[in-house]
């Protein structure tokens, strides 16, 4: 099998929409089945958005799509969804909340977004433009953490906070040949995960910590291949990730272990609650439209098969406990996305909201007196202009 070399970065910005195969996602490991001669080139995502992008995807077997089709479950929504608002400009990618009022949001062109009264308000409190784009976000009191990109040199980035978005600190970088995505922490800000879900590194990146700024890289998979831009980082410091393979780490991401793929085409965004319970979704954009979910109960030795075919792809699950959570997904240039919504572990699902925004990234606080808020931002584009909204409900706390 031939593998096919990513351009450099500066070559990509020459054109509109980059038609690049990632050369992971073409290994003979993933290769099509002996004697199958039909491939089809299946896209999950081009990333950025607002720049000339890099599309990716991987070489399967033709024929996988139908199943995605099929018709998505029946019944009627169970929490009622409010759109609370508008970030003009912005391209959103992770969201956290630091308490059930103050948040803060990730964008591209080296956006940071912060809320003081639950999401109903913005600030733009970080812009710094091209090159920079922010694909994650993690709060822990006063101190925020942005990661993300330099698009001119293909650096890995940490941008920091300790004054609530006031002042930021020189970035940290993480590597120079991998985009980073999103960033997660443990204990105080100090254990922490980060990883590149975009295949510019070879084979791919993740960094790890155990103390503040001393981030080690490490390749989670040396097969090759890309991740989805969400993953978990436990409590007790194990950490899963998916994409064209799925991998685990029980030691804050400074070693994996891999296997392949829940679901036959890729998977993408991945949640655990705790050690055993588990969901993993995906879709593509090309050749269909269309997305998915499987489900663990046993840390990911065994996947269900397909518990939601949807008409977009799953982009970020947000599970309360073992049993209540959210699947948020769409596909921006196709103008279509919403919420589904499982109460039982995610065996079925229930569309809870259309949006026709690309949901990509949530989060939840406790609210207390038995009451908890889950909030999802989505990006939009409409007439050449990009922006992201904040949809919001409040739900029983499990």
């Amino acid at each position: 099998m031939t593998t096919l070399r990513l351009p450099a970065r500066s070559a990509l910005r020459a054109c509109a929409v980059c038609a690049v195969v990632l050369p992971a996602a073409i290994t003979v490991a993933h290769a099509a089945p002996a004697g199958d001669a039909a491939q089809t080139r299946y896209v999950t995502a081009r990333l950025p958005m607002t720049a000339p992008s890099v599309e990716i995807a991987a070489m399967r077997p033709a024929g996988l799509s139908p199943a995605a089709k099929a018709m998505t479950p029946a019944g009627h929504p169970a929490n009622t969804w409010s759109k609370l608002a508008t970030l003009p400009g912005a391209v959103v990618h992770d969201v956290a909340f630091a308490s059930p009022l103050v948040g803060y949001a990730a964008a591209e062109e080296g956006q940071v977004w912060k809320t003081t009264d639950g999401g109903a308000t913005w600030t733009e409190i970080l812009n710094r433009g091209y090159p920079y784009y922010y694909y994650g976000v993690a709060v822990m009191g006063r101190t925020v953490v942005a990661s993300g990109f330099n698009d001119s040199n293909s650096e890995a980035i940490l941008s920091q906070s300790t004054d609530a978005g006031k002042t930021w600190s020189a970035d940290t970088v993480l590597s120079s040949n991998a985009w980073g995505g999103r960033v997660r922490f443990v204990h105080k800000m100090t254990d922490g995960l980060a990883m590149s879900g975009e295949g510019l590194a070879n084979p791919n990146a993740a960094w790890w910590a155990t103390a503040p700024n001393n981030w080690t890289q490490v390749a989670p998979d040396p097969t090759g291949g890309w991740f989805g831009y969400q993953f978990t980082l436990l409590k007790d410091q194990t950490a899963y990730a998916s994409g064209i393979n799925y991998c685990k780490s029980a030691d804050t991401g400074a070693t994996w272990s891999c296997a392949p793929p829940a679901d036959s085409v890729f998977d993408g965004p991945t949640e655990f609650v705790n050690d055993r319970m588990g969901w993993t979704g995906g879709g593509e954009i090309s050749p269909s439209v269309a997305g998915w979910l499987h489900r663990t109960t046993d840390g990911g030795t065994h996947w269900s098969g397909r518990v939601l075919n949807a008409p977009w792809p799953i982009r970020d699950i947000a599970f309360l406990n073992a049993k209540v959570g959210w699947a948020a997904g769409g596909d921006i240039y196709a103008g279509v996305g919403g919420i589904y919504y499982s109460s039982d572990g995610g065996k079925t699902w229930a569309l809870d909201v259309t949006t026709g925004d690309e949901m990509g990234a949530c989060a939840s606080r406790n609210l207390g007196g038995g009451q908890t808020q889950v909030w999802c931002i989505g990006d939009t584009l409409s007439n050449g202009n990009f922006s992201s909204d904040v949809y919001s409900t409040v739900v029983a706390t499990p």
